[in-house]
């Protein structure tokens, strides 16, 4: 007769579970940390869980969490930034007046290449017409 193994496995299974939570866990953190995309598929692919797993109700506790930091993510686009990385809005002000600072000393360099461009343009016509340069 074969000997009563239903409670190993019974440890086994819990153990099993403990460090599927586990993984998880250590998912989630790393996006909330370093931002990205926060998706079940995403979350249990890099755990190596299933989503069956995920949506569980014994894992309401992590499908929860995954939910609260895939609300935070922008509707559309890149995946949020983690707190700590985003930008102030002082900062943003700041970053979008030197933008158009630079933007403006751009153009007025183009203006004046533009303008100088056009004078040896000029200036080669008339060379190749023989027409003498002006003295000045």
């Amino acid at each position: 007769m074969r000997a009563d193994n239903s409670s190993r496995l019974a440890e086994a299974a819990q153990q099993r579970r403990l460090d599927c939570i586990e993984r998880v866990q250590a998912v989630l953190g790393a996006l909330e940390r370093d931002g990205g995309a926060v998706t079940v598929a995403g979350v249990a692919a890099r755990a190596g869980v299933s989503r069956t797993f995920l949506y569980d109700d014994a894992q309401a506790p992590l499908l929860a969490r995954l939910r609260e930091l895939a609300n935070k993510q922008p509707a559309a686009g890149r995946p949020a930034l983690p707190d700590h990385q985003r930008i102030t809005t002082k900062s943003h002000e700041t970053v979008v007046r030197a933008l158009r600072d630079t933007n403006r000393k751009l153009n007025e360099e183009n203006e004046r290449l533009r303008n100088e461009l056009a004078v040896a343009l000029g200036q080669l016509r008339d060379l190749r017409r023989g027409i003498p340069a002006p003295r000045g």
